[in-house]
């Protein structure tokens, strides 16, 4: 059962192995000479001028003992030339003492094993740092404890390399008869400990009692000559990671460690190993740093790394490459500094790698990489294979939820879009670049200039669209492009409508403006219709009636002057004149008509004068040649309209002008020369009231 606990431990805690390694060195301290007085006071045979030898492991900071330990290949031997001692009465694997066995001075003595303890609840430190402690060590000119010294006996305290503190059991695993038998005091004679499958370990790790981290790890007293060869696991600051030191033949990740055998060799030997920070096998293109660890490789090693036997990399302790191919070998020769060292320079173990390949991963680019903001108009694609799976980046960050084998940009604003393609082994390959160019679209409004609702033909609106630099422009109604609308302004011509304008930049992006509505009202129809003749006698009228409509207003004009009052859709037309009428609709539409023109012709009797008419009408000069001065004066008339008209003898009207009675008189100055030619004519004044006529000679 022992034995497959060990091995079970070891199979365990060797399968990794980081590049830092733990273990600074091994300290094999001279604790304390025996003499005369010693072997006397001794229960055991205790020879005089025995050496007791304390075995400490040098770690760094976050670094723990584990097991030391033999296996296979690699010898765990503990020898000397003579006995290692042991207490007959107290002798044990481990140290296991209590103040009252330390009654008997030879107890501290003995020949154990630990892993970190010197006796129950204790600490081991070495000499040389228990005295900064606090120690009062009587030592001699070798450091060690002067023989007879009271501290070296009854009782052990701190003076004799003891800490007080919480020390970690220790579990001894696979050793059998006779190697216990020399621990266990069995007899005092023994002088060899040695095995291929045995151990004693720390389970969860030892650290020693003071920064400096050294762990004491076994004790051993003899009166001959002292040696070992051990092979240690340590833990590192990783949780489950550990790493295996190994005295000679590292194979694997083993680190070989000459200190690991006491005494050392005369002549130093130059080894180098390397390890892989990485653990195969690697996706193609995966970061791997493997560390050289020389052993005596002096203060200045340099070294060469290699792979498949060709030198690469530089003169450095570690190599570092993403360029590996399958079955690639990587080894390390180092050269050491040191004068006359043995096997130099010494070439490293070897690593294999093993290198899974990475998916491809091309980008096909369907339609155009530069187009306007919101139209899509490319999917980008790669090579749709079972078992691979997909995540597209934009920029620097993944695109939630973009993991199929291709993607549509939907930005707004242009990206540079890859692709990460990971196989069934966790191999991913990351494609470069492919740079996808989002024009903006322009700004397009419209502003009204003037009234959005008009009367058809006034044209009142102009509508404006934004301006800038590059830009064109289509107007639109309704739905269809206006012909030749390309102006950055448009006047609606036509009927009610919707009208927008599509703005286009340089970049050739273009944008539709929010509908502008213009309501174009119709004008109403204009016609009057006379309920009688046109041409009547003076003082006569005809009655002139305008179309009529629902919501239609009037307004009667003569000539060009509007006639005050005359709002109705009829008028009674009494003066010789050309009448029109204006009608409104409910939009505020107008529309004039037609005129009419009547005529006043006829004669009552032969008499000029068409009626009774107070007051004087002359003409002068008269005869004249066609400049003459009208007056009119009648003291009793009203502030009227009247017609001036003249008129050939057969009654027809050559001519007509609108005159104003004011105060009873009317005056006109006229030239009539391109009207009338030489010969009688009838002038005629005619009022509401009546008419006045008079003759007029042109020669």
């Amino acid at each position: 059962m022992k034995k497959y606990l060990f091995l079970f431990l070891l199979a365990v805690c060797s399968k990794f192995a980081i590049a830092q390694n733990g273990l600074e060195g091994i300290i094999v301290e001279k604790y304390y000479i025996s003499n005369a007085a010693d072997a006397a006071g001794s229960v055991g045979a205790l020879p005089s001028g025995s050496t007791t030898y304390r075995i400490y492991v040098d770690l760094l900071p976050g670094y723990t003992f584990q097991a030391a330990y033999g296996v296979a290949n690699h010898e765990l031997r503990f020898q000397t030339t003579t006995a290692f001692f042991n207490n007959e009465d107290w002798g044990s694997t481990t140290p296991n003492f209590t103040k009252t066995r330390l009654s008997n001075n030879t107890v501290m003595l003995d020949t154990w094993l630990s892993g970190g303890a010197a006796c129950v609840g204790n600490y081991g430190v070495v000499e040389a740092e228990d005295a900064v402690a606090g120690g009062t060590n009587v030592v001699n000119a070798n450091g060690i404890l002067a023989n007879n010294d009271p501290n070296a006996g009854q009782p052990l305290s701190v003076a004799d390399g003891i800490y007080v503190g919480t020390t970690p059991s220790v579990t001894v695993l696979g050793f059998t008869q006779p190697e216990l038998d020399i621990l266990d005091n069995v007899s005092n004679t023994g002088s060899l400990i040695s095995t291929f499958n045995a151990s004693w370990a720390v389970l969860g790790g030892a650290t020693g009692p003071l920064s400096s981290n050294k762990v004491l790890i076994g004790q051993f007293t003899t009166n001959g000559t002292f040696s070992f060869k051990l092979n240690i696991q340590i833990g590192t600051p990783t949780p489950g990671v550990s790493q295996n030191y190994v005295a000679e033949n590292a194979t694997g990740s083993e680190i070989l460690f000459p200190g690991l055998i006491y005494p050392a060799p005369a002549n130093p030997t130059a080894l180098v190993s390397i390890a892989a920070n990485k653990t195969f096998p690697q996706c193609q293109g995966t970061s791997i740093t493997f560390t050289a660890t020389p052993t005596n490789g002096g203060a200045t090693p340099t070294y060469q790394w290699k792979k498949n036997g060709v030198n690469t990399g530089t003169n450095s302790p570690t190599y570092t490459t993403t360029n590996l191919a399958n079955s690639d070998v990587i080894t390390c020769r180092m050269t050491s500094s040191i004068a006359g060292a043995l096997n130099n320079p010494a070439t490293s173990n070897a690593i294999t790698a093993s290198i899974l390949s990475a998916p491809s991963a091309p980008i096909t680019a369907t339609g155009p990489t530069s187009y306007c903001s919101g139209v899509n108009a490319c999917t980008l694609s790669t090579s749709n294979v079972g078992g691979l799976s997909y995540q597209w980046i934009k920029g620097v960050n993944n695109v939630a939820g973009a993991t199929a084998s291709s993607y549509v940009p939907t930005s707004t604003t242009s990206a540079s879009y890859k692709v990460k393609v990971t196989n069934s082994l966790g191999c991913s390959k990351t494609s470069t670049a492919v740079a996808i160019t989002v024009n903006a679209n322009p700004t397009a409004t419209v502003t009204a200039n003037g009234p959005t609702t008009f009367c058809s033909g006034q044209n009142l609106c102009t509508l404006n669209a934004n301006t800038g630099t590059g830009l064109t422009y289509q107007w639109i109604k309704g739905t269809n492009n206006i012909s030749g609308a390309t102006a950055a302004s448009y006047i609606p011509t036509s009927s009610s409508n919707n009208y927008k304008v599509r703005v286009t930049n340089a970049n050739g992006c273009s944008k539709t403006s929010t509908a502008t509505a213009i309501v174009v009202n119709a004008n109403p129809t204009a016609t009057i219709t006379p309920l009688g003749s046109t041409t009547f006698c003076a003082g006569d009228s005809v009655v002139l009636q305008a179309n009529s409509g629902a919501g239609f207003t009037y307004q009667w004009k003569q000539g060009s002057s509007i006639v005050a009052g005359a709002v109705n859709n009829t008028y009674a037309a009494k003066l010789a004149r050309t009448y029109y009428v204006i009608v409104t609709n409910s939009n505020g539409c107008s529309k004039t008509s037609a005129g009419v023109k009547t005529t006043i012709n006829c004669r009552e009797d032969g008499s000029l004068s068409g009626a009774d008419f107070a007051g004087s009408m002359s003409v002068y000069p008269n005869p004249g040649n066609g400049v003459f001065t009208f007056l009119y004066t009648n003291e009793e008339a009203l502030d009227q309209n009247a017609v001036f008209e003249i008129a050939d003898m057969a009654g027809r009207i050559l001519y007509a002008e609108d005159l104003t009675i004011v105060n009873g008189q009317v005056k006109a100055d006229m030239n009539l020369t391109s009207v009338l030619n030489s010969g009688v004519y009838l002038v005629r004044l005619v009022t509401e009231q009546g008419s006045v006529v008079s003759k007029l000679i042109v020669e």
